[in-house]
């Protein structure tokens, strides 16, 4: 578990904890918010073992006391992680924050709460956690990690201090690989250019778990061009095998019809997020005309929305992969 010195970019966002932490000014609740995978929750574990560490130093956590360990390994009695139970966090968990909350901490002055994909509340789950959030025990700090702080509560986000995280420049993200995992700048460059401004899923092209993934996503694209509609709804079903594998899909999906239109309008290859596909791109980009990329673009971004509101995922996976197939280019 990382320092908050320790942290990858976000300075401002650290630099508000460290301050938060040092000057003993740290509000009942936070909102940790930003895409996927940019580094948020790593921040708020390392902001909660700042919050419980028996010796902090200029607002950070030591990192080798009793308090720190214990946070580390999962086993402090004042740090609760809180996260969905199957799709959602339902409302017996909150409730079991709602008992727990009043109790004096076991070790040292606080107690943490921290609740991953907080957006992932049902609505009795988001009514009960406000209640506490109005009246908040002493002692007591909660922080709310969202990828999609929108889909929140309004009274919510108004009870919580908002942290936002943005997604990293490439140049933080090569800079974090190469200390991290010690790989070649230009190896660094490619993973950085996929990641979207995720440190995340950077680390994940490194260690190779999401290449392969990221191949046969921009495959379909070739794929479905030239299939009906049969086919189509076959490759749907495989790519809806989890609501993670269909988001990954439409995200790999909007990046390589990105590179696409940029060839098309640009032919700027330094500017492509599949830098190690430049002649593909050029062949495919032939296939159709800017407007028609455009159109399939924003198709897959609705798609995307609707899923992330559970829709069927299935069944939205069907729909667009249908509208991209059989001969629809321009």
């Amino acid at each position: 578990m990382k320092l908050l010195q320790e942290i990858v970019g976000h300075k401002q966002s650290v630099k508000i904890l460290f301050k938060a932490v040092a000057g003993g000014r740290v509000a009942h609740a936070y909102l940790f918010a930003g895409p996927e995978g940019v580094g948020k929750e790593t921040t708020a574990l390392s902001f909660a073992r700042a919050l419980l560490c028996s010796s902090p130093t200029g607002g950070d956590a030591c990192g080798v006391c009793r308090e720190c360990r214990q946070v580390s390994g999962g086993n402090h009695p004042d740090f609760s992680l809180v996260e969905p139970s199957g799709s959602s966090i339902k409302i017996e968990q909150v409730r079991e924050i709602q008992r727990r909350a009043p109790y004096r901490p076991y070790q040292g002055g606080r107690k943490v709460f921290l609740i991953r994909q907080a957006e992932a509340m049902t609505a009795e789950a988001a009514n009960c956690i406000l209640k506490t959030l109005e009246e908040p025990p002493a002692d007591t700090v909660f922080i709310l990690v969202s990828a999609r702080p929108q889909l929140l509560l309004p009274t919510i986000l108004s009870r919580c201090q908002a942290i936002y995280f943005k997604g990293m420049a490439a140049s933080e993200i090569i800079h974090g690989l190469v200390t991290l995992k010690g790989i070649s700048g230009e190896e660094a460059r490619l993973y950085a250019s996929l990641a979207g401004g995720s440190m995340g899923r950077a680390l994940s092209y490194a260690s190779g778990s999401l290449l392969s993934d990221r191949d046969e996503a921009n495959a379909l694209a070739g794929a479905l061009r030239q299939c009906g509609p049969l086919e189509a709804v076959e490759m749907a079903e495989k790519a809806s095998e989890s609501k993670p594998r269909a988001l990954f899909t439409l995200d790999t999906l909007a990046c390589w019809y990105r590179d696409l239109m940029v060839c098309r309008e640009a032919g700027d290859a330094g500017c492509l997020y599949n830098t190690d596909r430049v002649d593909s791109i050029k062949k495919e980009a032939g296939q159709y005309d800017t407007a028609r990329i455009l159109e399939i673009i924003e198709e897959i971004e609705s798609t995307r929305r609707k899923i992330e509101v559970n829709a069927n995922t299935r069944l939205a996976l069907e729909t667009l992969f249908l509208h991209l197939s059989g001969g629809s280019a321009g």
